[in-house]
């Protein structure tokens, strides 16, 4: 390379970095981030759902126990005993003891099946109950799944874009960093003009 082209390359060189220094001088303020990286996106969330939202679970029902008086009322069977055997016989107070023990026993089978009945019912009720419960509880949980998952992407969004925000921001710096480097370069290269000129 001759002495002629080195100098045209050198000066060309100062100017390319003139030019960068007085872009920057020109352009002193820090650019503002969105018109680097555009508009600031709204945090998305889910919209809320069509379905609608789980409410109270129903109440607790019982079945209402059986009803103990048919059996509380055959329960003093025959009344009073007669004083003797042959008294009781010829009053015929034996056959209506009979009867009235019958009429407790079957009562009582009845009562009894009532009551069998009664606590399937209760069981059935209960359990019924409890799933209501369990289903609306875990509608809630898969909800506050579902929103935890969109805030951790709408977070992780939001770090990438802090990074790049940063990146920009560190770039702004190194550009102004960089201009400052060439417009000493530049004043220095004019002053050794200068001084060659001079001296």
């Amino acid at each position: 390379m001759t002495p002629e082209e080195f100098e045209r390359e050198r000066r060309k060189s100062a100017d390319a970095l003139r030019n960068v220094a007085t872009s920057a001088e020109k352009g002193k303020g820090a650019r503002d981030s969105e018109s680097v990286l555009g508009a600031v996106e709204p945090v998305r969330t889910s919209e809320e759902s069509s379905e609608p939202r789980p409410s109270d679970p129903p109440a607790w029902n019982p079945p209402a126990p059986p009803d103990l008086h048919p059996v509380n009322e055959s329960w003093p069977a025959g009344g009073a005993k007669a004083p003797g055997r042959i008294a009781a016989f010829v009053d015929g107070a034996r056959e209506t003891r009979h009867e009235a023990q019958v009429k407790f026993n079957s009562d009582q089978v009845r009562l009894d099946n009532a009551l069998v009945g009664w606590t399937s019912d209760h069981f059935a009720a209960t359990h019924q109950h409890y799933d209501a419960v369990i289903a609306s509880m875990q509608k809630r949980m898969d909800d506050i799944d579902t929103r935890h998952r969109e805030l951790e992407r709408e977070l992780v969004r939001h770090v990438h874009e802090m990074a790049q925000r940063i990146d920009v921001v560190l770039g702004e710096g190194e550009k102004s960093r960089v201009s400052h480097e060439a417009a000493l370069r530049s004043l220095r290269d004019r002053l050794r003009l200068l001084e060659e000129k001079l001296g």
